[in-house]
């Protein structure tokens, strides 16, 4: 009778844990089995519809689009942010500029008309319809860096910057380097992504910044860039703050004309830039640009609902997929309409599949759950720049964020590939996580060309918030890492921001995202659970921008 006793006690203990861990494994993999391949393929079909007109903000495909989005959080059980509504409005400042003339390179040895778009590209952010900049002196500043921790200052003695425009080289010193310890080597770090440049020579107070472009530093074509010359996207209470009047890019071989013109030869001064002892160039030389701009202010919305946590707390784990895309472009067989299947319409429907599994938990987690799919990723991740200004929850409440963007569907992987690999202690969570599933996690082959920066997680870590950005990716559990590697460079070459991303009934396989809905819910639950907060490592570059 002791012994049943004693027998009875313990089970009412282990019970009494589970509870407390959020009502036991049993309740958790009885969430997790509501996820279906079905439920993904009718969410991602009906957000790329041609109905929605390929998801560009301000336009009627996009409002059907979130709409559509704001009704399936509430099918799913999520509540609204806002009385009854999903919606939190953004302001954006829409600018279109056009440059009427060349731009003239004036150097020693004569003048370098560079034809707008395929020469140069020119914009800016202040809202003003006409910028001229007439000969403007030109200065080489390196790589555009200001980095104390590497004692690197690319602008120092600068004077009357005022009156300059820099010419700076895109990425940063780490490219081509196997040395982790100077730029973190060939990985990008954010110092090398253009938007950092431009926000520099703001801070720096010049007149202005032009990138050089170089297809490996910048990570795309000068066709990417062309693309969104004409056109741009700021949050309408960033206008206030200053900017250059000049940002831009011009095309290599017109930077090598230039500094040849000036005496230097291109490849010398990239490496000469590399070095923290590197000082900035006085050129002999001026720029000179005309930028006529119109402006059209409008809202577009990031699209919210939550799960409460069990805590009664004002912490937050947040799983991000944005929701625009380009609208139309250039036909591809006849078809202009950009549908972003893969970008991003899957990480909607990996989201809304999430939720459902969470809502379907008897005894939910501790911390709230937010569920965000922001608005103007496109176009500098608009949306997610000001929800961190004016987030649901505190922000130095927010343990985490979890954000999947781009994901084909060619079925199941054996691997996970974190892009941002390195940066905290969430990498480490997941590896083991991972292998329940027989995955296994990789630093993204590719990391030189900085996407850890350029999706929507990016803004919560300019606060000091722990990001996973990572998705099965390099390793298919059917055909293996040779064919993933084959169809990763068919898809930049031939779907990505095109109208042939759009889905394929007969053949899509939404195996894999089911696996990223899995995964994930394992991952955003444990963050939800924990007391503490994920740190960062050490080395990361965001490791001293929140301490808490």
């Amino acid at each position: 009778m002791r012994n049943m006793k004693i027998i009875t006690c313990l089970l009412t203990i282990t019970s009494l844990v589970f509870t407390a861990c959020g009502g036991g494994s049993n309740d958790i993999e009885k969430a997790k089995s509501v996820a279906t391949t079905e439920h993904l393929k009718r969410y991602t079909e009906a957000i790329s519809h041609d109905s929605c007109q390929g998801r560009k903000p301000f336009s009627e495909g996009a409002d059907r689009a979130v709409n559509y989005i704001a009704h399936q959080m509430k099918e799913v059980g999520l509540k609204p942010i806002n009385g009854d509504s999903y919606f939190q409005q953004v302001n954006i400042i829409s600018s279109r500029t056009r440059c009427p003339d060349p731009m003239v390179l004036k150097t020693p040895k004569g003048k370098i008309p560079l034809d707008w778009l395929e020469g140069y590209t020119a914009f800016s952010a202040r809202i003003e319809p006409e910028i001229d900049i007439d000969n403007a002196e030109l200065v080489f500043a390196g790589y555009g860096i200001v980095a104390p921790e590497y004692g690197k200052n690319d602008f120092e003695g600068i004077e009357n910057p005022q009156d300059k425009v820099a010419v700076v080289i895109v990425n940063d010193p780490g490219l081509g380097s196997d040395n982790t310890d100077y730029f973190n080597g060939d990985i990008m770090t954010y110092y090398g992504r253009w938007m950092y440049k431009f926000e520099e020579g703001a801070r720096q107070g010049l007149k202005g910044v032009l990138i050089i472009h170089e297809d490996r530093g910048a990570g795309y074509p000068w066709s990417v860039v062309r693309a969104s010359a004409q056109s741009k996207m700021y949050v309408d209470s960033d206008s206030d703050a200053y900017h250059c009047p000049l940002n831009g890019w011009i095309q290599f071989n017109a930077a090598k004309q230039l500094l040849a013109d000036n005496g230097y030869d291109i490849d010398q001064l990239i490496e000469q830039s590399k070095s923290p002892d590197f000082k900035p160039i006085s050129l002999k030389s001026t720029v000179t640009v005309s930028m006529r701009n119109t402006f059209d202010r409008q809202q577009s919305p990031n699209v919210i609902g939550y799960i409460p946590g069990s805590g009664n707390t004002d912490e937050s784990v947040i799983y991000l997929g944005h929701w625009d895309h380009l609208g139309y472009g250039a036909p591809i067989n006849g078809d202009s309409i950009i549908n972003g299947a893969t970008d991003n319409a899957v990480a909607i429907a990996w989201m809304l599949e999430m939720a459902r599994c969470f809502n379907a938990l008897k005894e939910k987690p501790r911390r709230n759950i937010v569920f965000l799919s922001p608005t103007c990723e496109e176009t500098g991740f608009l949306g997610t720049k000001y929800y961190v200004e004016h987030p649901l929850f505190p922000i130095d409440k927010i343990a985490a964020v979890i954000n999947l963007d781009v994901f084909p569907l060619w079925g199941e992987n054996n691997d996970v590939t974190i892009t941002g690999y390195g940066n905290s202690e969430l990498d480490d969570t997941l590896a083991e996580l991972a292998k329940k599933y027989n995955r296994y996690i990789m630093p993204d082959p590719d990391a030189y060309n900085g996407m850890f920066y350029r999706s929507d997680h990016f803004p919560f870590v300019q606060k000091g918030i722990p990001a996973m950005f990572a998705k099965g990716w390099n390793d298919n559990r059917k055909q293996g890492k040779e064919w993933a590697k084959e169809h990763i460079a068919h898809y930049w070459a031939e779907t990505y921001h095109k109208p042939t991303d759009q889905t394929h009934p007969d053949t899509d396989d939404y195996s894999g995202l089911l696996q990223e809905v899995q995964l994930f819910f394992d991952l955003g639950y444990k963050l939800a659970q924990d007391t503490g907060y994920p740190k960062w490592k050490p080395k990361s570059e965001f490791a001293n921008v929140l301490k808490r």
